[in-house]
């Protein structure tokens, strides 16, 4: 569940108040866990922007978005809403332009993923409803991904090699 969807009580006592910015900080220390170490690198540095207090509000609103749907993917629409990669990386560049690089190469090696998830689903005869399943997503996330409309995770991309009987850098080499 995405974090900033929550709903909480407002908390009252001093402590009750720590307990609560922990937990709701869990979530994104863990999806940053679980995060592409590209996708991770740029996360802390936009991070580190909204910290800094020199973002205006539409900049900090729109880091904000991107960080959001970097550590919590659309693919199964749970991530930002009215969010889509294309508009993140938009975002992306315009607050950090060193990104652009960057970004290039991973749309690159999103790529080359769909490519080749594509042609192993052909050569094993597996549908996309049949990885779905076995890897307990909908399979219009597997549509999503070779669509190239979301970008897994390295934690999903392992789930999918496994499923597939194949290795991960199989599927999404570590440049």
């Amino acid at each position: 569940m995405n974090p900033l969807m929550k709903s909480t009580s407002a908390p009252t006592s001093k402590e009750e108040i720590q307990i609560s910015t922990y937990k709701l900080a869990s979530p994104f220390v863990l999806a940053l866990k679980e995060c592409d170490p590209e996708l991770r690198e740029m996360a802390w540095e936009l991070f580190e922007q909204l910290h800094s207090g020199a973002l205006d509000p539409e900049q900090a609103a729109a880091t904000t978005a991107l960080i959001a749907e970097i550590l919590f993917p659309n693919a199964d629409g749970r991530g930002a809403p009215g969010l889509d990669l294309e508009e993140a990386e938009k975002i992306a560049v315009l607050i950090e332009p060193a990104s652009g690089p960057l970004i290039q190469g991973m749309d690159k090696q999103e790529a080359t993923f769909a490519e080749r998830l594509r042609q192993v689903l052909e050569e094993k005869g597996v549908t996309q409803a049949d990885l779905a399943l076995k890897i307990g997503i909908g399979q219009p996330a597997i549509s999503m991904m070779l669509n190239r409309t979301c970008r897994p995770q390295q934690k999903t991309v392992a789930k999918i090699a496994t499923a597939l009987d194949i290795s991960p850098v199989d599927l999404w080499p570590i440049e």
